[in-house]
């Protein structure tokens, strides 16, 4: 059980909260507002922040969304976080993502019917997310070569860092997974 309340949006009395929830609803593509959102409702503040920097680093950017929320399921299978797990896998059938790329990106990384570029990606994300220390000038150059910018790159740092971020926090308060 989540170990905090869950405010749901015909409970909402806060401005702030109200506006942020309805940014959601229509920028997320989801048709709800996620139990992650509504876990911070009870801080107006840290939600509107949250919600600004999920915004700007997953709805945001030249790195397709897709893209980024393969990185989430990577990092998220990583730390065995079952709600961002979820919530990943979620967003990319919303996004149209193949039952069998959804499939083969958990159970089978090798096998999973990606290009060269977006598995390189992944794995970079997964590294930056789980074990930075470790990347080197190598795993650098081998995303421009494979036709990455400076800027995409750090979009796929931002990204692992959010997502890490994330598998904390619902980690921490044992978030729900959302009725979907």
């Amino acid at each position: 059980m989540t170990r905090f309340p869950l405010q749901e949006q015909d409970e909402v009395t806060d401005l702030k909260v109200k506006t942020v929830y309805n940014e959601i609803l229509s920028e997320l593509g989801f048709g709800i507002i996620p139990n992650i959102f509504k876990s911070m409702a009870i801080n107006p503040g840290v939600l509107e922040a949250n919600w600004k920097k999920f915004r700007a680093t997953i709805l945001q950017g030249d790195v397709p969304r897709t893209l980024k929320e393969m990185v989430g399921v990577a990092i998220s299978q990583a730390h065995n976080s079952p709600y961002a797990l979820n919530v990943h896998l979620h967003g990319l059938s919303a996004l149209g993502m193949s039952e069998e790329v959804l499939r083969t990106l958990v159970s089978d990384f090798a096998a999973c019917p990606l290009p060269k570029r977006e598995k390189a990606v992944i794995r970079f994300g997964l590294l930056a997310g789980t074990k930075p220390h470790e990347l080197t000038a190598k795993d650098y150059q081998n995303l421009r070569e494979l036709g990455l910018d400076d800027s995409e790159i750090f979009e796929i740092i931002s990204t692992a860092d959010l997502f890490t971020s994330i598998n904390r926090y619902t980690d921490a308060i044992a978030l729900e997974i959302d009725q979907l």
